[in-house]
Formats: structure tokens, C-alpha cells, sequence
């Protein structure tokens, strides 16, 4: 059992704090000095913020929630959970965050936890430049040496104020090892957030650490956001282990990271009845999060009232009701910052004609009046964005064209063909068409603007890979770890990389993992698995980040000297009044139902193709209507685009009706578009039916001019031949086969696919497809034919079963009469 510290009465002296400092709210306590003990009924306060992302548009508004509280509860610490710089609005990337940082210190921060992006320009950066600049400690008790095992970080400090001693330990997310080049953190280990805290509380009891209250400030939350006083419905384990098993001595949690906002009581473990506050407040200075802490007579600090959650935006023209020393110093020294950044941010360096935006996902738009629309109006042009990494966007695709076109313009490009890359998380804010605060007209670009899109400071690096490697990296946009473990469950389980336009692409996100990508074209044609393709990436992607890990052996890799902020500029001055592009390079295609005829058993069931992921969620963009599927000679196709039962998000449900007369062995060329038109015009090849017994059908055109084609009416002695243009009877008018005939929708069968019976009337022979497969593994020419669609594998059957089904029906011999048939991909 561990032995753990005794909660003081009265303050003593602190000893043994090793390597964590010792500091006091406003000033450094001496060691020794006394101090008024707190009494049963007295209160502290303590406040909390997070990810702050060098927001100093908010500074002024943060620092005066801050002091409004102080005013009120005078013994008050003020802590941040991480990420108060990197990734930061112009105002302050450009003066390399510093102006934030004496924000912060003249705010009185009294301690914070490290962020993953406090390690962005390198582990010795933090140590060596922000570490030092910062009047408080930054703490992270779960970073290591590789090589020692040792902590490269203070764990823990205590401050003191009143008499009220409150101790702090902080850690980070081990996402960071995603989230961060992996040469910024080269020689680091990154452990279990919940495990080094514990790991700390024994230690300070070890140490015989003294103090009142202790508070957890992790760099790591939960995976959404809740309403006051509720729970988050989270998703992410590390969340639920930091709120189920952090140590019962700790009295408050507080979160950053995933930018969500929440704050409630969540029971201590072990301790029946005994509850302590939980609280993100999401980011940007949007929130500051309060707990109050009164002393019982039992000697133990609990909760006094609920978490509170205060938003720090003042209205149009309203002023702070308090002021003091702290909001006057923070609003000089942000609005300095702000007007220095000005005089570079202000310059006009391109136009668009609409916004160009990343995704945002139904929780944050919708379509009105067919256009994708943000479901509350626009704030803050420079920290709104939509940000579903999970799914393309506009933006994202605006991104790797202007790294093409940069290598190319540059003469960089060399003699392969160059493909762009860019991650969604690289992109921290959109284009917008109307005029910001600070006036520079509709659809101008400044500076600011276009650097506040892309802040990291990344060079443009490019480096050669094969077709196969890039089919791989396509492929680990469903992440996976080094090893090729999982990531977190609370990490996105894919992240959406933009490619540049002249690639397109199909996945099955059914199939298994590395068994997703079914077909990859350049500029059209067919991808060279042996052929070398050079690829152009932020060098944050080269060495691995957000889990590119076949990027990241990539041969002949050469920095090109620019920034992506300089190359995005370069793009954005040669092409005015650039318009945001709304097509999608990429489409999910499943073979939903295979299809099936049977002569024999009066079996005929046309193949069904689910597609999904048609329409852009970037702002602006059109509702899909339609889905349209054009075979060529062989007909063209649609189905209605929206919600389909067991789909994963919209989908159209497309029946290639009257698929059965085209040419065993024909590889069809299918050209996927939609209503209306977005400029997705995608190219899958899929096989013909395999002919597995028996000839053509008689009703198929084979040279004879009076030979009617298949109708969906199933009655091939008519010679009416319906195929839904007024045919007159006369087949496919003799042009060959075609494979044509009825150009009426067939929905797939539902119930009676292998009853000796006639094919049904008028296309209705079942209530639907069946639904797709969550996963499996289905091999390239996997479909559903011979099964009854109540047990349809949602995207086809194991290839070893096709083979066993062929061998079969070979075996009976040309005395088969009957005629099947199957939809594959080559």
C-alpha cells in the first residue's frame, strides 16, 4: 500500500521538493516563512485554462475574467493545462510567440502543464527558450529520457497563498508522439498520463511533501463536449482512466488538448460519496474554467457549489468592470503585439471568391436552401473553423495543389511525376470571403490570414516513393502506430490527407486494414505500383508525423528552403480570385450486391454499388442530390443521395440494371459524378459478370437484329423488351452487345433470389440491398453472387469461395442449362 500524504490543519514548512519549484501566487515564498493556517469555512479558488494557441485577441477579455474572479475570491491561483503556444494566430507565430508568453507571465500564471505543441520547434526549444521565459513552471510528469529514463521536466510545484499551500503536477498526452515531428521530440519517451501522476503523489509522500490541495492539470481530455454540471460522452479511454484511476488525493482535474468544453463533479474512486470537479474550457481564451474549494471541519478541502464555466468575450463596446494593474500591463503588451504583427499581417497577398474552408461535420453546419451553411453566425475569423479532420475539404485540397504547383514553378519538380500531400491537422483556419475586423475588403487575403492557415513554419520538403508506397500512404489514413498497433480509441481512426488534383482515388472502407485503397489514378491513368512518383509534404510529414509512416521512407528527400506558409503565398498571388474547389479526388465504393442470374432457377438480381462520401463539407458547397454512375455503351446509371439505412453517413445505392448481357471478361470504365455538378468525375474499372456455366442468354443481342434484350419484366417471349425509351421491340437496335436493355432501376432482391420462379415484374423484386459489411477481409474480386441476400457479405464474398463455386458449376458440364453470372472488381 502506498503511503500517502496527511492533509495539513495548519501550514508548515515544505521540504523535500527535489526538483519542482517552490512558488508562491504572487511571489516566491522563502522557505520557512510563516503563514496564517486556513480555517474550517474558508474558501480558495482555482482557475483554469487551456490551449490558448497564442490567441491575443483574447488576451485582454481572459485577463479581465481573471481578475473579476480575483476580485471576488482573493486567494485564487490561476493554472493553464498546456499548449498556450504553437499553432497560434498570426499575431503572435510571427513574432515567434514571445509576446505570449509575457502575456501570460503578466496575467500571473502560476503554473501549467506542458502541451504537445509546446514542443513544436524541438524539445530544446522548450527547455532552452521557453522554459526560461515563463515566470511559472511548466510541468510534465511523463516525459523521459530514452536514454536514462530520467524526467526531462519539473513533475509537480507548490504554491502557496494565505496560509493555503496547493500543489500541482502536470502531463501531457503521449499523442504528442503523433502530433509533433518526430525530430522535435528525437530521445523522448512519452508514458501514461495517469500513471506518472500517481507515480508523483507517492513520491511527494515519500518526500515528505506538505500540502493543502493537490490538482492534476493534464494536457489530455475528453472527446467531447457536455453541457454544465454533465458528463462528456466520451470515446476516448484515457479520458475515462484519468476521471476513474487518477490518485483519490488528487481534489481537482483539469484538461486540455482536445478543445472541448465541460465542467462537472465526477466521483473520487475509492472514496464513497466523496466527488471532485472536472474541467476543460475548450480554446483561444473562449473560457475560463473556476472551481471553489471550502475547508470542512474535518480538515479536508471539498467542493463548494459546481464547476463554472465563464466566457470571456465582452459584447460590442462593453469594458471591463474591473481594472487593475494585470488588465491594463495584458492589454498593452496584446495590443503592442497585435499592431506590430498589423504592419506585415495588413498586406493583400491573393483573393478568393468564396470562402475556402476545412470540413465541418453536421454538429457545426447543415445544408440550407442546398448550400452547406455554419449552424451559428461567424465570431472570430481567425480561431472559427469547422476542423473534421475525417473527412476532405476544400481547403485541404487548395493546400497540396499550391506544393504542387509551387515545386513545379520553382523548377524543384524533377523528372517524376509530383504528387502534394496535406494533412488536415496542418490546417488551423480558413479563408473567409467577407472582410475581417480589421477591413481589407471582401475576399482579400492578408498575410496574417494566409499564415494563420498554415503556422507551423514548415519547410516544403519532396522525396521519391513508388506506386506501391503511395498506395500504403493512402492506406494509413486509417492511422495506425509505428508498430502498427491502434491508436488511442480517442484519436481520430482516420485522418483525411488532401492530394494534390491530378490523383484520384476509390477505397472500400469495409475491407480490412491495407486492403482499403482498390484503385489509384495520375492524371488519369492507372497508378504504376514499380513506377517512381516524387511527393511533396510539410517536412513534418517525412519524418512520420500523423503516423505517415511509408512517407517516411521515401528515398532522395530534399528540403526545398521555403516554408508551406511562403508557397501557399506564391500560390495564392498567381491565382486571383481563387474559387474553392468542391469535387471530391477520392470516393468510398462498395460492391454492395453482386448480382445474380440464374436461367435455371428464374434467379435475376441486378449488381448494387453503395458510394459514399460524395459531397464536400466545406462551406459553401452544394448538397448532393444525385449519384450518377456512367458505364458507357453499357448504360448510365443513378440512384438518390442521402440517408440510406445501415450507411455510415450519406450514400447512394446504385442498381446497374440489366448488367447481364456485357462480355465475359470486359473491364468496364465507370465514371462516378454527381448531381449537381461538382466537378467529381472519378474512373473505376470493374470487371464484367463471370460467365460460369452455360452461354449468353438469348435475350442478349450476339449479331441477331430480332433478339430482344433481357426487360426487367422478366418476359423474354414478349418482344417488348421494355427498356424504358419506348423501345419498339427490335432489342438493341442491332449496335452489338451493348449491354444495355432495360435502362430501369431493379432494385436488388430481397427475399426469394433462389426460388424457381420468374425473375419480377417491373424491377421490384425485393425491398432493398442488403446493407454494407463493418469490415472483412474480401480479396479483389470478391462479390455476393449464389447467396441469398440475407446472408449477402455486404461487399462480397471470399475470393476462395468464388473460385469453389466456378470449379463447381465447371464440373456439371455442358449439360447445364443454366446461365449465372457476377459483378467483380478486376
Amino acid at each position: 500500500m502506498p503511503v500517502l500524504p496527511v492533509r495539513r490543519l495548519a501550514r508548515g514548512t515544505s521540504v523535500g521538493l527535489g526538483a519542482a519549484a517552490l512558488v508562491a501566487a504572487s511571489a516566491l515564498l522563502p522557505l520557512g516563512t510563516a503563514a496564517a493556517a486556513a480555517e474550517p469555512g474558508d474558501e480558495i479558488t482555482l482557475m483554469t485554462f487551456n490551449d490558448f494557441h497564442g490567441a491575443l485577441g483574447g488576451a485582454s477579455d481572459l485577463a479581465c475574467a481573471v481578475e473579476t474572479v480575483r476580485a471576488e475570491s482573493p486567494t485564487s491561483f490561476l493554472l493553464s493545462a498546456g499548449d498556450s503556444v504553437g499553432g497560434s494566430s498570426f499575431e503572435s507565430a510571427v513574432q515567434n510567440d514571445e509576446p505570449t508568453l509575457d502575456v501570460l507571465n503578466a496575467m500571473g500564471v502560476d503554473a501549467t502543464a506542458i502541451g504537445n505543441h509546446e514542443y513544436d520547434q524541438g524539445v530544446d526549444d522548450l527547455l532552452e527558450r521557453i522554459e526560461p521565459r515563463t515566470d511559472f513552471p511548466d510541468l510534465a510528469a511523463n516525459v523521459y529520457d530514452a536514454a536514462t529514463g530520467e524526467r526531462i521536466h519539473e513533475a509537480y510545484t507548490v504554491l502557496e497563498q494565505d496560509g493555503v499551500e496547493v500543489a500541482v503536477i502536470g502531463a501531457v498526452t503521449t499523442k504528442t508522439v503523433g502530433k509533433v515531428s518526430p525530430t522535435a521530440i528525437e530521445g523522448l519517451t512519452f508514458g501514461d498520463p495517469v500513471d506518472a501522476v500517481n507515480d508523483v503523489v507517492e513520491e511527494m509522500a515519500a518526500d515528505g511533501v506538505e500540502y493543502d490541495v493537490l490538482v492534476a492539470s493534464y494536457h489530455e481530455g475528453a472527446s467531447s463536449s457536455a453541457e454544465p454540471g454533465t458528463a462528456p460522452q466520451n470515446t476516448d479511454p484515457i479520458f475515462d482512466k484519468i476521471v476513474g484511476s487518477t490518485s483519490a488525493e488528487v481534489d481537482a482535474i483539469f484538461n486540455g488538448d482536445s478543445h472541448r468544453t465541460y465542467n462537472y463533479t465526477a466521483p473520487v474512486p475509492g472514496e464513497d460519496g466523496a466527488e471532485r470537479p472536472i474541467a476543460q474550457t475548450g480554446s483561444s481564451a473562449a473560457n475560463l474554467g473556476v472551481v471553489h474549494l471550502a475547508l470542512g471541519e474535518d480538515g479536508a478541502w471539498g467542493v463548494a457549489g459546481s464547476p463554472e464555466m465563464h466566457p470571456t468575450a465582452l459584447g460590442e463596446g462593453e469594458q471591463c468592470a474591473v481594472d487593475t494593474e494585470v488588465t491594463r500591463e495584458v492589454t498593452q503588451l496584446a495590443q503592442t503585439a497585435i499592431e506590430d504583427a498589423a504592419i506585415v499581417g495588413a498586406e493583400p497577398v491573393g483573393s478568393v471568391s468564396a470562402d475556402v474552408t476545412t470540413s465541418w461535420d453536421d454538429s457545426k453546419a447543415s445544408y440550407v436552401d442546398g448550400v452547406r451553411t455554419a449552424s451559428s453566425p461567424i465570431g472570430n475569423q481567425a480561431t472559427t473553423k469547422g476542423d473534421n479532420r475525417m473527412r476532405h475539404s476544400a481547403a485541404g485540397d487548395m493546400l497540396a495543389d499550391s506544393m504542387k504547383w509551387y515545386l513545379e514553378d520553382a523548377g524543384l519538380d524533377g523528372e517524376h511525376e509530383v504528387i502534394a500531400v496535406m494533412n488536415p491537422g496542418g490546417i488551423r483556419a480558413e479563408l473567409w470571403y467577407e472582410p475581417s475586423a480589421a477591413g481589407e475588403g471582401e475576399g482579400v487575403v492578408t498575410y496574417a490570414e494566409a499564415n494563420g492557415m498554415v503556422p507551423f513554419g514548415n519547410t516544403l520538403n519532396s522525396g521519391e516513393v513508388t506506386g506501391a508506397q503511395l498506395t500504403q500512404m493512402l492506406e494509413e489514413q486509417w492511422q495506425r502506430t509505428a508498430d502498427g498497433g491502434e491508436v488511442d480509441a480517442g484519436d481520430e481512426p482516420f485522418l483525411a490527407f488532401s492530394v494534390s488534383e491530378n490523383v484520384e482515388y476509390v477505397v472500400d472502407s469495409t475491407r480490412e486494414r491495407d486492403d482499403r485503397v482498390v484503385e489509384v489514378r495520375v492524371n488519369g491513368e492507372a497508378l504504376d505500383p514499380e513506377a517512381t512518383y516524387t511527393i511533396v509534404a510539410a517536412s513534418f510529414l517525412f519524418e512520420g508525423g500523423d503516423n505517415m509512416w511509408a512517407l517516411s521512407e521515401a528515398e532522395d528527400v530534399r528540403d526545398s528552403g521555403v516554408l508551406d506558409r511562403d508557397a501557399f503565398i506564391a500560390y495564392l498571388e498567381a491565382h486571383p480570385d481563387l474559387a474553392p474547389d468542391y469535387s471530391q479526388r477520392q470516393l468510398d465504393v462498395q460492391i454492395l450486391d453482386g448480382g445474380e442470374y440464374d436461367s435455371a432457377t428464374g434467379v435475376d438480381r441486378d449488381p448494387v454499388l453503395r458510394i459514399s462520401d460524395v459531397e464536400s463539407q466545406s462551406l459553401g458547397a452544394p448538397e448532393i442530390e444525385t449519384v450518377i454512375v456512367d458505364a458507357g455503351e453499357h448504360g448510365t446509371f443513378e440512384a438518390p443521395y442521402g440517408s440510406v439505412e445501415d450507411a455510415d453517413g450519406d450514400a447512394a445505392d446504385v442498381t446497374l440494371t440489366d448488367w447481364l448481357c456485357v462480355p465475359e471478361g470486359t473491364v468496364v470504365p465507370l465514371t462516378l459524378s454527381a448531381i449537381p455538378d461538382t466537378g467529381t468525375a472519378i474512373v473505376h474499372e470493374i470487371s464484367s459478370f463471370t460467365w460460369t456455366s452455360g452461354g449468353t442468354p438469348d435475350s442478349c443481342d450476339t449479331g441477331d437484329d430480332t433478339t430482344p434484350p433481357p426487360g426487367d419484366d422478366g418476359d423474354d417471349d414478349d418482344g417488348n423488351g421494355d427498356d424504358g425509351n419506348g423501345d419498339d421491340g427490335n432489342g438493341d437496335d442491332g449496335n452489338g452487345d451493348d449491354g444495355n436493355g432495360d435502362d430501369g432501376a431493379t432494385a436488388p432482391g430481397d427475399e426469394d433470389d433462389d426460388v424457381t420462379a420468374p425473375p419480377p415484374v417491373d424491377g421490384d423484386d425485393g425491398d432493398g440491398a442488403a446493407p454494407p459489411a463493418d469490415g472483412g477481409d474480401q480479396g479483389t474480386d470478391s462479390t455476393t453472387a449464389g447467396t441469398t441476400p440475407s446472408h449477402l457479405a455486404r461487399t462480397g464474398v471470399e475470393t476462395g469461395t468464388l473460385a469453389a463455386l466456378i470449379a463447381l458449376l465447371g464440373a456439371a458440364g455442358a449439360g447445364t442449362l443454366a446461365l449465372r453470372r457476377r459483378l467483380t472488381r478486376p
